[in-house]
């Protein structure tokens, strides 16, 4: 088939002084519109030929630049006109919303607070109810009471001779019902 030639000193010598040029394939070349620089070069050029049509600098509707700027850039387009009023309502109704839910929160946290207060009221009248129901009792002792009648009434115990016992009779039972008998 076929042989592949050896290169000699001379063909190394010729490969040395020639320059070598590296080229990508096509699909991966940018081209000549393409990039940020050739768009500013591009955008420099209209401007200078704009500037050089209209001494004022003003543009026209008609003019290339303009036209671009109109159908350009996702922000440049219009809105819809409802959207301000989609937005205003959808804002209005979140902000509604919001202002129910820190009301809500307030009110809770009141609650809390009323019940915290109630709590501690009803704790100290229990603790004063057993007080005053521990005096009570010191009070009622019979040792107690006799030691006053004594002391601040002057009273004196009764003498067994003045003592009367006094029995009452049973009740009369009405007719038709019979006495129990013990």
């Amino acid at each position: 088939m076929f042989k592949r030639k050896q290169p000699d000193a001379q063909d190394s010598a010729d490969l040395a002084r020639e320059p070598v040029v590296v080229t990508l394939p096509r699909s991966r070349r940018r081209s000549v519109d393409e990039g940020l620089a050739a768009r500013r070069r591009n955008r420099q050029r209209q401007q200078a030929e704009v500037v050089e049509g209209r001494a004022h600098g003003w543009a026209r509707a008609e003019d290339p630049e303009v036209a671009d700027r109109r159908t350009g850039s996702f922000l440049d387009r219009r809105r819809a006109t409802g959207t301000p009023l989609l937005l205003f309502t959808v804002l209005a109704v979140l902000t509604g919303v919001g202002l129910a839910r820190v009301s809500s929160r307030i009110e809770v946290l009141q609650v809390a607070n009323e019940i915290t207060a109630l709590s501690e009221t009803q704790q100290r009248l229990l603790d004063r109810k057993r007080r005053l129901e521990t005096e009570r009792a010191y009070l009622r002792r019979p040792q107690r009471v006799a030691a006053q009648a004594t002391e601040r009434l002057a009273m004196e115990p009764a003498p067994p001779d003045r003592i009367q016992r006094i029995e009452l009779e049973p009740a009369k039972q009405p007719e038709g019902q019979e006495q129990e008998s013990p």
